[in-house]
């Protein structure tokens, strides 16, 4: 369909995701026990109404909105793009709008002024503007009333999913890590090479045979994202060098070697299929604990989900920051800030450890301990901005968009002097990546970025 020959977006606006095909769609309904709906539109009103009633958090979002446009000043998507539509208000509008147009005057929203017959081009457009929004949450932090519109992007993207409009790339992510373990449908063997090639890395740099194990039985398990297998070769070697530093024993699990939890962004009944999977492992290899790696939204759905799961089963699950904040404070091991050089570091939190981990404090601790030269962002902590890929807009269809999205971090990086930012966080690290070298082309420039155990590796002594 050709929603954009009715519809005008602005700019970058006007970038949807490729939507997953019929056959990948029925697939992930069958992990997720639905049934796949022959008629779109009708499953998307029907799943709307049901969540209105049954929702009430994101009933009292729509409803209370009153329009006064704080969230705009606070919005990166707004931001970076001057679409209203691609703002929480905007978005919460274009679902405001179906609902009007199936309530009786007078009994919502006071009366029928901008209700909107749903048809093929409007859930267009609704599914666009709410996949490019990135749940950062940083609306929820300025709403005077305290709505969290990332709360109803998850709900109508659950909706959404339900009837059957999914991002490919999330609905890809999603069926790669519930049939292989990981988002990247890395094999088995493809994941041992990696760890043993890291291990070797570490002999040649470090002098050391680092120990651990991989699918065996041991007192803790550790989780990275899997991402840290195949691009963040840096982050997963200041891992094991750091949990051998502290003779942790530990082992690697290719059954679920995945912190990522993509089900955040699209429908939690594939949150809880992941998370569920995560827990089965751990107690199938009998661990005391689970130790998670690098990883924002991983990190959000393991403390606030899977967390209390392993509790059921009597494991700890913990933050491998805890682990080196503890490190650090008890002598544990010894860290030669020199070894960074005399680069300016600047620390600029994930989102979701800064608006949904509670994961602010440990990461800075550890970064004065382990650079010479540390800075905060001008926007930290709660009002940072968003790496401009959360939410599933990582994907390459939407690279001009998270361009835009991207400068707004730039910037504060710029402002401060920064040589190298530090965002300890599988997405973050992917899309500054793909981000810094066109922004660093445009300001002529040379910013680099790195994860928060990259420098441990490095600063860790012998």
């Amino acid at each position: 369909m050709d929603s954009k020959a009715e519809f005008k977006f602005g700019n970058t606006s006007n970038m949807e995701p490729f939507w997953a095909k019929e056959d990948l769609v029925k697939t992930i309904h069958d992990k997720a026990g639905i049934e796949t709906l022959t008629d779109v539109i009708e499953g998307f009103k029907t799943g709307l109404k049901r969540e209105i009633a049954r929702n009430r958090n994101v009933k009292m979002a729509i409803e209370t909105c009153v329009h006064c446009g704080a969230c705009l000043n606070a919005c990166p998507t707004y931001i970076a793009t001057g679409d209203i539509s691609n703002s929480p208000v905007g978005r919460a509008d274009l679902v405001r709008n179906v609902i009007k147009s199936e309530k009786p005057a007078g009994k919502i929203f006071g009366g029928l002024a901008g209700a909107r017959k749903l048809d093929a081009a409007y859930l267009d457009k609704i599914a666009t503007y709410y996949y490019q929004c990135l749940e950062c949450r940083r609306c929820g932090e300025i709403c005077p009333f305290g709505i969290d519109q990332a709360d109803v992007t998850r709900t109508v993207r659950s909706v959404l999913h339900d009837a059957g409009k999914i991002s490919r790339y999330t609905a890809t992510v999603i069926n790669n890590a519930e049939k292989t373990g990981n988002n990247m449908g890395l094999p088995a063997p493809a994941l041992k090479a990696t760890i043993d090639f890291v291990k070797d890395e570490i002999k040649e740099e470090k002098g050391i045979d680092v120990s651990f194990k991989v699918d065996e039985k041991a007192r803790a398990m550790f989780v990275p994202p899997s991402a840290d297998f195949f691009s963040n070769l840096e982050t997963l070697k200041g891992y094991m060098f750091f949990l051998h530093s502290i003779g942790m024993d530990y082992t690697f699990t290719t059954e679920h070697a995945e912190l990522a939890n993509f089900g955040l962004f699209t429908d939690t009944k594939h949150l809880r299929i992941i998370g569920d999977h995560l827990v089965s492992v751990a107690k199938k290899l009998g661990v005391k604990v689970v130790v998670a790696g690098e990883c924002g939204h991983g990190w959000r759905a393991f403390k606030n989900y899977v967390i209390p799961r392993l509790k059921e089963q009597g494991i700890e699950g913990i933050h491998i920051f805890y682990l080196v904040e503890e490190a650090l404070k008890t002598g544990k091991i010894k860290l030669n800030p020199d070894n960074n050089g005399d680069s300016v570091y600047v620390y600029q939190d994930p989102c979701n450890y800064a608006r949904g981990g509670d994961l602010i404090e440990e990461p800075r601790y550890i970064l004065q301990k382990v650079v010479k030269n540390y800075v905060d962002s001008p926007h930290s902590r709660e009002r940072t901005w968003c790496c401009g890929g959360g939410g599933g807009v990582l994907t390459d269809e939407l690279l001009p968009l998270r361009v835009e999205y991207a400068k707004l971090w730039y910037e504060d990086a710029a402002s401060v002097h920064g040589d190298q930012v530090i965002r300890p966080c599988a997405i973050c690290k992917a899309q500054l990546s793909h981000t810094i070298p066109k922004l660093n082309k445009m300001n002529s420039s040379n910013l680099t970025n790195s994860g928060l155990m990259d420098l441990v590796y490095k600063a860790l002594t012998v």
